[in-house]
């Protein structure tokens, strides 16, 4: 074994091997993707594989390509189209599939595109087949190795190069011929097994395919027979049993891709195949360097033999049949021994199963029934509720899957106008959660005094429970508490306040002293009426539309008239003297009052109340009208209503 002078290996890097009679060649290149190769080191070995595979171990060389000879392929050109490089990969395989069907399995199989010239517009493919009927095997190795042809490696060192003269390979030993020739815009490859038995005979065969290769390219004869006669001068007594003819461009070009080494006409002849081989690898011609001897042979798993023998058809029946009669009878097996086991243990289950039936069967009634069902009751207190205080509602039109109409007047309700309190109304019940699509309509455009208004919106929620705020709910704090000046538990708020409670404690009753009584009517958001009456000097209540309505309405807060009230009422202050002040009660006069005199008395106290001004007046009034507060609650529970 020779070997030269080699630098560090890595095991990126490839052994080409090629077999030169009795011996094999050895180039160590690392490849380097449209860059060329890198020689590493060059080795020669016997015939022996074990010596090459000892090499291979003491260099950690894991990758392996071995030439395949000329004579061992089947090799076919073809034109292409001219187009795109997808088209042009779809015509490739098209050709394979026609000129090489059944000649060899596909993993013997190869094809690519050849670079082309800058000037040639033609492409054209090169088909590649290694018949199981050859005979090469390769050298023996523990590492399976790729065969490379021949063919393809002079392929390689052509690198879409144009020159007047071809690439010709020639190996004596085992008759192998190949060679490449561009001419015209056709580039021909070809390969071929001849009988080289003299020197003489070499140089006829070499010159009688190039004459058939340039004739094929279209050339004229005399070219043709010019080209075969200056290729093959000079091989007629002076032929080696390896031959490598390599035009002068072709050299060049080998020198600026092969890195490592000096690139000379003799190096090129004992390792220019091998080179050629390498550079395929880095170019287009990949895919003719794959070749396989026979597909990687694999020992299956004991799971993997198990799947591949469930694959048969025999099995699969089996099994089919046996997952059929499992669905079809699993169930009804277990389902038997559940319920077997379950009578063990719960003797009375058949009832408790009739009782579950019994109550699921009413549940979905009573969801059913749910579902095509509204609370009335329920949407007519959601109603209420999202009604403000100064809206009286006339009319609430509610039926099962139709819009909800509401019909109302707004009257100004403190510093909140009718139109505030209307558009007040719409907005709570569009964020209650139970309605949606609510729409409000004016029926006369005046900017001040009571507006009438209409109401339609969609119950989309019938079902749904706001949670309404205190202020909100009219069935935690009612109207009448509100008014009276209770807070939502029923705790009584300030004297202010006190008037409106005492008011609403008291009995309605006709029987006054007074000549003139007054009624006054007072409507809840809902639309329920509560009618108080009251002991007045004064005539009745002017209409609410000829209020002032620059001033708050402070006589919809009470129950009883009061010089406030008088005032929005037009300025009438006949009811009440205005500013008078009550005469000094004792306790002992307030103890001899009847149940209606304590009334009359309790409504002076009262309405002084909100017009005195002195601090001492103020805290007399405010001890009197607790002490006629105690004693009248002293007369109902003695059941004295005179």
């Amino acid at each position: 074994m020779n070997t030269s002078p080699r630098t560090d290996t890595s095991n990126d890097h490839v052994l080409v091997l090629h077999q030169r009679g009795s011996s094999w060649s050895g180039l160590l290149v690392s490849v380097q993707p449209e860059r060329g190769i890198k020689v590493v080191e060059t080795a020669s070995f016997s015939a022996s594989g074990d010596e090459i595979q000892a090499w291979m171990d003491a260099r950690s060389i894991s990758s392996a390509r071995v030439i395949l000879p000329a004579s061992n392929v089947i090799c076919r050109t073809c034109s292409l189209p001219e187009s795109d490089e997808s088209h042009l990969e779809s015509a490739l395989q098209l050709q394979m599939e026609t000129q090489l069907l059944g000649a060899a399995p596909s993993h013997r199989i190869g094809g690519a595109i050849l670079p082309a010239a800058a000037h040639v517009s033609v492409r054209t493919g090169l088909i590649l087949a290694w018949p199981e009927s050859s005979v090469f095997n390769g050298p023996p190795l523990k590492t399976t190795p790729l065969f490379i042809p021949d063919v393809t490696a002079i392929a390689a060192l052509m690198n879409g190069l144009h020159p007047p003269d071809p690439i010709v390979w020639c190996d004596r030993t085992d008759g192998s011929i190949g060679l490449v020739l561009a001419q015209q815009e056709r580039v021909l490859v070809r390969a071929t097994q001849e009988e080289l038995d003299s020197a003489g005979a070499t140089a006829q065969s070499i010159h009688t395919l190039l004459l058939e290769s340039a004739l094929q390219t279209g050339s004229a004869s005399d070219t043709a027979r010019e080209l075969a006669d200056r290729t093959t001068q000079g091989l007629g007594s002076d032929a080696a049993d390896h031959m490598l003819l390599l035009p002068a461009p072709v050299i060049s070009d080998m020198r600026e891709r092969i890195h490592g080494v000096d690139v000379d006409e003799q190096w090129c002849k004992t390792w220019g195949v091998a080179a050629g081989a390498a550079l395929a690898m880095s170019n287009d011609l990949v895919l003719l360097t794959t070749f396989r001897q026979q597909l990687p042979q694999e020992n299956p798993s004991l799971i993997e033999s198990t799947t591949s023998r469930l694959k048969t058809t025999e099995v699969a029946a089996w099994l089919a049949l046996t997952a059929v009669l499992v669905l079809a009878f699993g169930p009804l097996i277990v389902h038997g021994l559940r319920l077997g086991l379950l009578k063990v243990l719960h003797p009375g289950i058949e009832a408790q199963v009739s009782d579950y039936e019994s109550g699921r069967n009413r549940q979905t009634m009573y969801s059913a029934m749910l579902a095509e069902t509204w609370p009335m009751s329920k949407l007519l207190a959601d109603i209420a509720n999202n009604t403000p205080e100064g809206i009286e509602l006339e009319s609430v039109k509610l039926g099962h899957g139709e819009p909800v109409k509401i019909r109302g007047i707004a009257k100004p309700n403190g510093d909140q106008d009718a139109a505030a309190l209307a558009t007040k109304m719409k907005a709570q019940l569009q964020g209650s959660g139970v309605f949606n699509d609510v729409t409000l309509r004016w029926e006369n455009s005046e900017t001040y005094g009571d507006r009438e208004f209409d109401i339609t919106a969609k119950v989309e929620r019938p079902h749904f429970r706001p949670a309404y705020i205190t202020e909100q709910d009219f069935g935690a704090w009612t109207l009448v508490s509100r008014r009276s000046g209770e807070g939502p538990g029923g705790d009584t708020s300030e004297a202010d306040s006190s008037t409106a409670t005492a008011a609403a404690e008291t009995t309605p009753s006709s029987d006054t002293t007074e000549s003139n009584p007054t009624s006054l009517t007072s409507r809840t958001g809902s639309g329920d009426e509560t009618t108080l009456s009251g002991s007045s000097s004064s005539r009745p209540s002017r209409p609410s539309s000829n209020r002032d309505t620059t001033r708050p309405n402070r006589g919809t807060n009470s129950g009883v008239a009061s010089r406030g009230n008088s005032d929005d009422q037009g300025a009438d202050l006949t009811s009440i003297p205005t500013g008078r002040i009550p005469e000094p009660l004792t306790e002992e006069q307030i103890q001899t009052l009847t149940l209606s005199e304590a009334r009359i008395k309790l409504k002076e106290v009262a309405d002084a109340r909100k017009h005195v001004r002195d601090e001492e007046v103020s805290e007399r009034l405010r001890n009197e009208f607790k002490m006629i507060m105690a004693h009248m609650r002293e007369l109902q529970k003695s059941g004295d209503t005179q």
